[in-house]
């Protein structure tokens, strides 16, 4: 019997989006939603398993934030697609909603036990933070993929917290830190 309680989802805390140009995306966000600055990421996963299959995905994120939610604009330049595979024949749209949790291991064996099996999971680093992330196969359950995201930074587990990710944005932006791949 799967433990219920570590199954129940936390607070809302990313809503994942694939996109096709990184570059035009974030611009429209940021102009007709005013959703901003974006943190821009590229580079490989340091790990990854896709649908059982050992691999490497090199693609760039963007992450920017609406009040205490964030947005993750995801490209993927090589490597496995699980994006375009799941979006039902769409070049780009909606994707999964994340949750930020503490302990990644345990609520994936609460997963396991209920039935729920996990389509991708990985590990990216970048700027001392490293992020573990499972993508879980909750379309036929939820309508949607959910996914679970803990976050350590230099070591120790941390928050994605809208103030520290913005500050890094605006420093990125100002300074001209590498943005895409």
């Amino acid at each position: 019997m799967p433990d219920l309680e570590k199954l129940k989802m936390p607070v809302l805390s990313q809503v994942g989006i694939y996109v096709k140009d990184m570059e035009k995306a974030t611009r429209q966000y940021q102009e007709l939603f005013g959703i901003g600055p974006w943190l821009i990421l590229s580079g490989e996963t340091v790990s990854c398993t896709d649908r059982g299959r050992e691999c490497s995905v090199h693609g760039c994120i963007a992450m920017g934030y609406s009040g205490k939610v964030q947005f993750e604009l995801i490209n993927i330049l090589e490597g496995p697609n699980l994006y375009l595979d799941t979006l039902g024949g769409l070049e780009e749209g909606l994707h999964h909603l994340g949750f930020a949790v503490d302990d990644l291991e345990e609520r994936l064996k609460a997963c396991r036990e209920a039935g729920i099996g996990v389509l991708q999971r990985g590990t990216l680093k970048q700027l001392g933070m490293t992020i573990d992330y499972a993508y879980l196969d909750t379309i036929s359950q939820a309508g949607i993929i959910l996914e679970f995201i803990q976050t350590r930074f230099l070591g120790r587990k941390a928050k994605q917290a809208p103030w520290m990710l913005k500050a890094l944005a605006r420093v990125q932006g100002r300074f001209g830190i590498p943005r895409h791949a």
